[in-house]
């Protein structure tokens, strides 16, 4: 029996050993934009260990960043409902993982703009809840307050019709604020304040509220940085032609 115990809390050593090591390596990818690579790595790893909820919610962000670094519907559909999948599997494992929360909420955000208003709509009670889940179990993750604040921002900008179909689909349609979304941008800029995104976007929520000054200031800021991946590159495409306007 001593022999049986000695031996399981060595295979059990071994594979925290492994899975630390994959999970670098994914994360390796991850930061040096070489988001196939994670991908791969993360689904080869998953074929053997298929309840693996790190392994899992990196493969949802994986999808995420292949998809995110395209204009292209097609790519979008190819990647979003896979990584949602992982996403989905990884917060049923452990429902108070941080991350499987944090890629849950984004996803299944993504999944409602590709399946039209309606559903977009219907989606974003789940995109909040999950959202601030993941903000109460991790409150320095920059990543998440960017959500909030695309949240906020999307809600707030839903067009008379959108808003008339959130009326048929809930008594109670959601409720956001361009001003909401600045503090939430500004909260992802605290948590990591080289994010090209976070400067953008907080750009983009100023200009909805008239203050043309601070969306300058944001735009302006944001063309400091150097793109990283293919996704920087249309949010400085983006910042500079709304500068120019």
């Amino acid at each position: 029996m001593k022999f049986i115990n000695i031996f399981l809390i060595t295979l059990f050593l071994l594979f925290a050993e492994n899975s630390n090591d994959i999970y670098s390596e994914i994360d390796e990818h991850t930061d040096n934009f070489r988001y196939v690579k994670s991908s791969e790595l993360a689904e080869s790893w998953l074929k053997d260990n298929p309840n693996d909820v790190e392994a899992l919610w990196r493969s949802a962000r994986a999808h995420f960043d292949i998809a995110d670094g395209s204009e292209d519907p097609t790519v979008h559909k190819e990647h979003f409902y896979p990584g949602l999948e992982s996403a989905k599997k990884a917060l049923k494992l452990d429902p108070e993982s941080p991350r499987a929360n944090h890629w849950y909420a984004v996803l299944i955000g993504k999944i409602g703009i590709l399946e039209g208003t309606e559903q977009k709509i219907i989606n974003s009670y789940e995109v909040k809840e999950y959202a601030e889940k993941a903000i109460r179990l991790d409150s320095n993750y920059d990543g998440t307050y960017h959500l909030m604040g695309r949240w906020h921002f999307n809600i707030a900008d839903l067009s008379w019709f959108e808003r008339t179909i959130a009326g048929w689909v809930y008594a109670t349609p959601p409720n956001g604020s361009f001003e909401e979304a600045v503090e939430f941008f500004k909260k992802a800029i605290v948590s990591k304040p080289d994010e090209i995104r976070h400067f953008v976007w907080l750009g983009k929520s100023y200009l909805k509220l008239d203050n043309e000054s601070e969306a300058n200031k944001a735009f302006s800021d944001a063309l400091k940085f150097t793109p990283n991946d293919d996704s920087d590159k249309i949010l400085l495409k983006q910042a500079k032609e709304l500068l120019a306007d």
